[in-house]
């Protein structure tokens, strides 16, 4: 009687497990898709491109990346990780730029749309700033436009990423109009980064931040 019962019951079980394979297939069956084109805008991909020019072969680029596939919260109570993980889970990084080897993350760029500043534009950009600060990765922002040079996006990149060589360039001092040179901080909160200070030093302690600022005035190429 019992070997009755073991059978109707593997019977049972063997049609639910049928029954539910197929009606997996069915609800497949009844969605449809379509390819919703290219994953970036014109601008954006123009940024893209001159991006790709100006890391060469020193980086890895991508873009649209998921916050979650670059940083994890580091609390340890449940409930807090579960709060701090759902924060950044529908947010991204415009553009990454990794290590070549590695993948390790170098920096990220934000790219501003040109959008009017709103309340959710605004919970972004202090979204995005506090999770690079907190996690140690350095954050470029910039601004939409149809083309880009190259070799200031170059510049702006070797503050982060020492292997890219930047294109010859000089400055001279805003203050004594003498030549400026390059040289690395070797202390401080910004030791090994670049920058440029006045040839004439001691005398004038003039000094200019190694990134470069897009100035709506360049020509672009």
């Amino acid at each position: 009687m019992e070997s009755v019962f073991i059978i109707v019951a593997l019977l049972v079980l063997f049609f639910l497990v049928v029954q539910k394979r197929y009606a997996k297939q069915d609800e497949l069956k009844d969605c449809h898709y379509k390819k919703k084109g290219a994953l970036l805008s014109m601008k954006e991909t123009a940024f893209y491109n001159a991006l790709l020019s100006a890391v060469g072969q020193h980086g890895v680029v991508m873009s649209k990346v998921n916050m979650t596939n670059v940083v994890a919260p580091l609390e340890t109570n449940k409930k807090k990780w579960f709060i701090a993980n759902n924060r950044i889970a529908k947010s991204y990084f415009d553009y990454i730029v990794c290590d070549p080897r590695t993948l390790q993350v170098r920096v990220a760029i934000e790219l501003d749309d040109g959008r009017e500043l709103d309340k959710g534009k605004v919970e972004r950009q202090k979204l995005l700033m506090h999770v690079c600060k907190s996690s140690g990765i350095p954050l470029i922002g910039t601004t939409v436009k149809h083309s880009y040079q190259v070799s200031r996006l170059r510049r702006l990149l070797a503050t982060h990423i020492d292997l890219i060589e930047t294109d010859k360039e000089v400055r001279f001092c805003k203050r004594c109009g003498s030549p400026m040179v390059i040289k690395t901080a070797t202390q401080g909160e910004f030791k090994g980064r670049r920058f440029f200070t006045c040839s004439r030093q001691p005398q004038c302690t003039y000094t200019e931040n190694y990134n470069v600022i897009f100035d709506e005035e360049d020509d672009l190429a």
